[in-house]
């Protein structure tokens, strides 16, 4: 089958860590692929190219209200004539929808890949176009229930599917005497680092550092913060890294502290790593946290709760903490592995032929 995987950006991010994680072994995949982004490429497209695949960049504004997208994807369809296309992110499965069904694609999988903040009018647009889908994928139980929900799917339209993680990258434990907690995630205010930062400026151990991997619109709001709460010798913000298990070495703690995950694939790649981990009890991440055994959760709107939280595992002995890691690394080799997301998601494939 000639398949069209396509999304709104391929630079980097949640999503395109899956592309880059679902190409990693090409030997795996059963079908011929194209990848394509609505807007602007980058880091995920030039790894994907390197990896012997074709990839289009349409460097559009992916925008719903940009229609004239529709019209690109459809000549674009009409030309290539995929036998599936699988579109995932909203900008996407909108245009690119409504594009494959005009242009008579057989098969058309959308993918929802977070909780949509949809007015009563767009859920009306995306239950129409989920409708025209044959299938709609969803990242975790959270994402497809909230869909249900709303009335944007039929229970039987969606389909569960969690995100693959890549194999585990060696890296060398490179831990200071200084207690480091580490965050990876872009610099938005939907990932709420801005909490994360006023607790960690309460911690009784002044020793303490602060990583945060990432970069995005609010970083010089996080560095006036920084500033304001006089931690600047304390809290790094390392920008963008494509690489960030080099800086997951230096941590004794991975938190993530985010208003709204439909997956929270960094979490997963912490927890392979073997670090222990606290998050937001949000989304899909209570589907693989499981309170003081495979990690800790907390309110992501509740300060003091992530301060005292912050408090107690610090305190905890590093066995304790190391038996933590340990619990939540076994865990994600059994079931996020690449060579099962492939094998899972090819089977749909299949079954919708």
């Amino acid at each position: 089958m000639k398949i069209v995987r396509i999304t709104t950006l391929l630079d980097f991010g949640g999503q395109e860590r899956k592309y880059i994680s679902f190409t990693q072994n090409p030997s795996w995949l059963v079908n011929d692929y194209i990848f394509a982004a609505i807007g602007h490429g980058g880091h995920a497209e030039e790894l994907i190219r390197e990896r012997g695949f074709d990839v289009i960049i349409f460097n559009q504004k992916p925008n719903i209200s940009n229609l004239k997208n529709i019209w690109l994807l459809y000549k674009w369809f009409r030309r290539i004539k995929p036998d599936l296309v699988h579109t995932a992110a909203a900008e996407a499965n909108f245009h690119g929808t409504i594009a494959a069904r005009l242009a008579g694609v057989k098969v058309v999988v959308a993918e929802e890949i977070g909780f949509p903040s949809h007015s009563s009018k767009a859920r009306l647009v995306f239950r129409m176009i989920y409708n025209w889908c044959d299938k709609v994928i969803c990242v975790s139980k959270a994402v497809q229930q909230f869909l249900v929900t709303i009335n944007e799917i039929k229970p039987e339209k969606g389909v569960l599917l969690y995100n693959p993680v890549g194999e585990p990258k060696s890296i060398k434990s490179d831990l200071s005497d200084a207690f480091t907690i580490v965050c990876v995630g872009r610099l938005e205010k939907i990932k709420n680092q801005q909490l994360l930062i006023k607790a960690f400026a309460r911690l009784k151990d002044k020793s303490t550092k602060l990583i945060l991997v990432g970069d995005g619109r609010e970083k010089e709001n996080l560095y006036k913060l920084i500033t304001d709460l006089d931690i600047n010798k304390r809290v790094e913000i390392t920008g963008f890294s494509a690489a960030p298990e080099k800086y997951l070495a230096k941590a004794n703690l991975f938190v993530l502290p985010s208003l709204s995950e439909g997956f929270g694939i960094a979490v997963v790649e912490a927890m392979q790593q073997g670090l222990p981990c606290l998050c937001s009890s949000i989304g899909g991440i209570p589907e693989f946290i499981e309170e003081n055994k495979t990690g800790w959760m907390f309110n992501p709107t509740n300060e003091e709760e992530l301060y005292e939280k912050l408090e107690v595992i610090i305190d905890l002995p590093q066995s304790e903490r190391n038996d933590v890691g340990a619990k939540a690394k076994a865990y994600v080799l059994q079931n996020f592995s690449e060579k099962k997301y492939v094998t899972e998601l090819e089977n749909l494939y299949r079954q919708l032929q």
